[in-house]
C-alpha cells in the first residue's frame, strides 16, 4: 500500500508541474494514471472489493454530479440554448435507446434491467476528458459551450436509470441492495436538493454582500456543501446522488456569488481533480481484473460502437434543421468522452449486485474497454482535431458556429496551463 501510494502522489505532482508541457504531446492525466495503475496492481494484490475504494468512488460521484451541475448556469442557457439543449434533450435519449437496443441484442442474458443498467453506464460524456476541448479557444465558443453544457448534465441525468436498474436487478438476483432506491427516496433527494441549494446560494449570497465572509472562506464552503448534502441525505434517508446533481443544479443557478467569483469553486475542483486521479489509478488495478477473468470481442465491439455510431448518429438527428455544417456535427458527435461517471457506475454496480452477479462480467468487461479506449483516443486526438477544426471554422467564418455565446467555465480535470 505504501509504494501504491507514493506512485499515485508523486505522479499528481509531476504531472501539476509539467501539465503544460504534456499536454502539447496529448499526454493526460487519465492516461498516466491508468498506466501507473496497471503497473502497480500488476504487482500488487488489488481488491476491488474493498470498501475504500467504493468510498472514494461514491464520494467521487457525488462531487462530480454537484460541481458538474453548479457550474452550468442555467439563467446563462438561456442566452445560447440551442446545442445543449438539444444534445440532452433529443441526443443523449436517443444515445440512450439506441445504447439500450445494442446491449440487449448483444447481450441478452443480462435482461432488460441489465441491458438498461450497461445503457445509461456507457452513455453518459465525461466534461474532465473533454476538457482540452472544451476551453481550446481556437474552438468556436458556442460549440465549446454546447459541449460543456452536455458533460455538465447528462451524467446526472443518467444516474436515476442507473440507480433504478441496479435496484430492479437487485430484487431479481435477492443481492442485499444498499442503495435508496424508490419513489421516497428520489422525492426526498429532490425536495432536500432544493431547500439546502437555495438555502446555501441565500447565505452565501449575504456573508459575501455584509463581508462576513472572504473567497477562501466562501471557497471552503462550497467545497463543504455537497459532502453536507451527501451526509444530509445519508441521515434523511434520501438519495445521496440525486440530491447531489439536483442541489448542485439550484445552488448554481441561484448563487449571485458563483456569477461574480468563478474562483469560489476552485477548492471544489481541485478536490474534484485528486479525486479523479485516484478513481483512475484504481482503474488500472480494475481493468487487472476484468482482463483476468475473462475476454470477450463482443465487450471491445459493444465499446467501439458506444464510442462511434451509438453516439454521432444520435448527435445527428439532433442538429437536424439547426444549419451547422457537418464538421461540427462530426466534430460534436466524435467528442463524447467516458470516463469518471462511467468507472464510477461499474463500481457502484459491484457494490450493489456483488462479484458472483451474472451479470457482471458483461458489465464491467464493456465499461473497462470504453473507458480505456475513451481515455487514449480522445486524449490522443483532442488536441489535433480541435486545432484542425478550429483553422477550418475560422478560414470558413460559418456563420452558425459563430454566433455569440459564453465562455464555458474551467472543466473539471481540465489541466492547469497558466
Amino acid at each position: 500500500m505504501g509504494s501504491a501510494i507514493a506512485i499515485m502522489t508523486g505522479l499528481v505532482l509531476v504531472y501539476s508541474l509539467l501539465a503544460r508541457r504534456l499536454t502539447t504531446f496529448n499526454v493526460t492525466a487519465p492516461m498516466l494514471s491508468v498506466l501507473a495503475g496497471v503497473l502497480i496492481f500488476s504487482n500488487t494484490q488489488f481488491d476491488v472489493d474493498a470498501a475504500s475504494v467504493h468510498v472514494v468512488a461514491e464520494l467521487t460521484l457525488v462531487l462530480i454530479l454537484f460541481h458538474d451541475a453548479s457550474t452550468v448556469k442555467l439563467a446563462q442557457l438561456r442566452k445560447d440554448p440551442k446545442i445543449a439543449l438539444r444534445l440532452l434533450l433529443i441526443g443523449f435519449p436517443l444515445a440512450l435507446l439506441m445504447t439500450f437496443g445494442a446491449t440487449y441484442a448483444m447481450f441478452g442474458s443480462l435482461g432488460v434491467a441489465g441491458a438498461w443498467l450497461l445503457a445509461a453506464a456507457i452513455t453518459p460524456t465525461d466534461a474532465g476528458l473533454g476538457a482540452p476541448t472544451v476551453l481550446n479557444p481556437v474552438v468556436p465558443m458556442r460549440v465549446r459551450r454546447g459541449l460543456n453544457v452536455e458533460s455538465g448534465l447528462n451524467d446526472g441525468l443518467a444516474t436515476p436509470i442507473v440507480l433504478i436498474a441496479l435496484s430492479s436487478l437487485a430484487a431479481q438476483e435477492d443481492a442485499p441492495g444498499v442503495l435508496k432506491v424508490g419513489v421516497v427516496p428520489l422525492l426526498l433527494a429532490v425536495v432536500l436538493a432544493i431547500v439546502l441549494g437555495l438555502a446555501s446560494a441565500w447565505v452565501m449570497d449575504r456573508s459575501r454582500e455584509r463581508g462576513l465572509s472572504g473567497r477562501r472562506g466562501r471557497a471552503v464552503a462550497t467545497l463543504v456543501l455537497p459532502l453536507f448534502v451527501f451526509g444530509m441525505a445519508e441521515v434523511t434517508g434520501a438519495n445521496a446522488f440525486i440530491a447531489a446533481f439536483v442541489g448542485g443544479l439550484v445552488f448554481g443557478a441561484a448563487s449571485m456569488t458563483l456569477e461574480a467569483e468563478h474562483e469560489t469553486t476552485s477548492l471544489l475542483e481541485v478536490a474534484s481533480d485528486l479525486l479523479g486521479f485516484v478513481v483512475w489509478f484504481f482503474a488500472g488495478g480494475i481493468l487487472l481484473a476484468v482482463f483476468e477473468n475473462d475476454f470477450e470481442w463482443s465487450w471491445v465491439v459493444l465499446a467501439v460502437l458506444a464510442l462511434t455510431v451509438l453516439r454521432i448518429v444520435p448527435v445527428f438527428l439532433s442538429l437536424i434543421g439547426t444549419g451547422f455544417k457537418w464538421q461540427t456535427v462530426m466534430f460534436l458527435g466524435w467528442f463524447g468522452p467516458r470516463g469518471l461517471a462511467t468507472i464510477v457506475f461499474g463500481l457502484l454496480s459491484l457494490e450493489e449486485l456483488g462479484a458472483d452477479s451474472p451479470v457482471m462480467g458483461d458489465v464491467s468487461g464493456v465499461i473497462a474497454f470504453t473507458v480505456l479506449l475513451s481515455v487514449f483516443l480522445h486524449g490522443v486526438s483532442a488536441g489535433p482535431l480541435s486545432v484542425q477544426y478550429g483553422a477550418w471554422a475560422k478560414r470558413t467564418n460559418a456563420p452558425i458556429e459563430h454566433e455569440p455565446s459564453i465562455e464555458p467555465m474551467r472543466t473539471r480535470g481540465a489541466p492547469t496551463t497558466t
